[in-house]
């Protein structure tokens, strides 16, 4: 997006953009690598070797939720479940077995979905509010409410407490 003096400004930090983008493009990023390189060499179905994306966006979610970042944690959000999609159609299309007819449809609709997930990391990074066909207003009402609850934070060395702790312990000070 350009201003009127021709300098550029999004509405989401440059930060959360790049981030959220990596989210949506972990499959490609994380997910194909590894599956070639599984693959090959080790001989892991291609399904359990894009496990790690959905991981890693998980993590970008909660990462952005901790930080209080409603765009942020609802892209990871949505790049998580969508990952996962990804990963349950390969799963069924692999106990299918790969000559079947349903197997390959499988396949293929898991390999859209997997570009639409490039699109949605291409958007992101331009500063575009990507949302997902079918699941963006689930995942808004619960990323909402994850934002809401209370998060619990950990020391070094001391166990879980949540932010309220947190102030009361600055307070008595």
């Amino acid at each position: 997006m350009q201003g009127t003096t021709g300098q550029d400004f999004y509405i989401f930090s440059k930060y959360e953009r790049k981030v959220s983008a990596i989210a949506h493009g972990s499959g490609l990023l994380i997910g194909l690598p590894l599956i070639l390189i599984l693959g090959l060499f080790v001989g892991l179905p291609p399904a359990f070797s894009y496990i790690p994306s959905v991981i890693v966006s998980y993590m970008i979610a909660r990462s952005f939720r901790r930080r209080r970042r409603a765009w942020g944690a609802f892209q990871g959000m949505q790049a998580s479940v969508v990952h996962l999609g990804v990963v349950s159609l390969a799963i069924a299309a692999q106990l299918l077995g790969s000559s079947s007819r349903p197997s390959q449809f499988l396949y293929m609709a898991g390999t859209l979905i997997f570009l639409y997930s490039v699109w949605g990391a291409w958007d992101t990074l331009l500063g575009q509010d990507f949302r997902y066909i079918g699941i963006n207003s689930v995942l808004q009402r619960v990323s909402e409410s994850n934002l809401k609850r209370q998060e619990r934070r950990r020391g070094l060395f001391r166990p879980y407490r949540t932010e309220n702790e947190d102030q009361n312990e600055q307070t008595h000070k």
